[in-house]
């Protein structure tokens, strides 16, 4: 989604089942790449039993890179062999202009459809569109346009399409996007940490080559302990809240002013598909978008570049 999301900037998730959940209780934890429930109760700065505080708050500990993987892909996405991702989401873009005080410009709402496939052991072909609709800063009605507080100039702002995702690839080894022009996979910052009964998975993803220098991706999905240590449930039910740094848009007619601009976003999994995004948002695209209430699977039939390809041998 990054190259996507940097060209709808301008910058120099078939619908799911309601419960994803499949007959393997009998799988030891470990199977899911999920930490004992031993290691989950303890925590080291607890003066007292996680039993008697219910406050066990301490970072995750997994045996090795695969198990973490696991416990990642299973919290964003699922762990099946095929699958999808919606997730319904609200975020305000702010603009920040060196020496002055940030402002706010715009709120959106919108929706990221994945759609995914396992390709080898442990690493998944990933594509996605994104569609958001620009909303009024506090009454949340759809808006065709804001003003500059900088510039005083009235801003079009349109609805947001990201539609030529080029796809990436994601497993232990990390992330490789399907249009770099090198085999090396490009590391993540992520930690999986429990703060009472919340397990949280913080996540700052990698920004490819030739992307701008002022540009950073972090967000921090969050579930119950009890979802999080049940093995029937591939795919979680998480809450998600992060942000966005960026140049300043072109629709943002900010000229030389030294600045850039941060999104701040809050969402959730819709575990039932499409019925589970906001009816408004969900009416206005079967009007004008229909058909990116689907998944769009044949971005899964494109052919790999001999680059990926011999990425996936190593």
């Amino acid at each position: 989604m990054l190259e996507a999301l940097r060209k709808a900037l301008s910058l120099p998730d078939t619908i799911p089942d309601a419960s994803r959940r499949l007959t393997i209780a009998a799988l030891p934890l470990g199977a899911l790449g999920i930490a004992s429930t031993e290691a989950l109760s303890r925590g080291a700065a607890d003066p007292l039993p996680a039993a008697a505080t219910g406050l066990a708050d301490d970072f995750i500990e997994f045996p090795d890179r695969r198990e973490k993987f696991k416990a990642l892909f299973r919290l964003e996405r699922d762990l099946r062999d095929e699958g999808t991702t919606l997730t319904t989401y609200q975020f305000m873009t702010y603009a920040v202009v060196y020496g002055s005080r940030p402002q706010p410009i715009v709120r959106w709402q919108g929706m990221e459809f994945s759609y995914f496939r396992r390709i080898r052991d442990l690493t998944w072909r990933i594509h996605a569109h994104n569609l958001s609709y620009p909303m009024h800063l506090t009454t949340g009605e759809f808006v065709s346009y804001a003003v500059n507080p900088f510039t005083g100039a009235t801003l079009d702002i349109r609805p947001m399409k990201l539609l030529d995702d080029p796809g990436v690839l994601h497993g232990r080894q990390c992330y490789l996007p399907l249009d770099s022009k090198t085999t090396d996979w490009l590391d993540t910052f992520h930690v999986i940490r429990r703060e009472g009964d919340l397990i949280k998975s913080e996540h700052i993803r990698p920004t490819p080559d030739g992307w701008p220098a002022m540009f950073i991706e972090s967000s921090c999905s969050t579930v119950t302990r009890r979802d999080f240590l049940d093995t029937t449930i591939t795919a979680l039910p998480f809450q998600s809240a992060g942000f966005y740094v960026f140049p300043f848009p072109s629709w943002m007619q900010m000229g030389e002013r030294p600045g850039h601009m941060i999104g701040s976003w809050s969402g959730r999994r819709a575990v039932n598909g499409v019925s589970d995004l906001p009816l408004r948002f969900r009416e206005r695209v079967q009007r004008e978008n229909p058909e990116l209430l689907s998944p769009r699977w044949g971005e899964l039939e494109r052919s790999l570049s001999p680059v990926i390809a011999e990425a996936l041998e190593s």
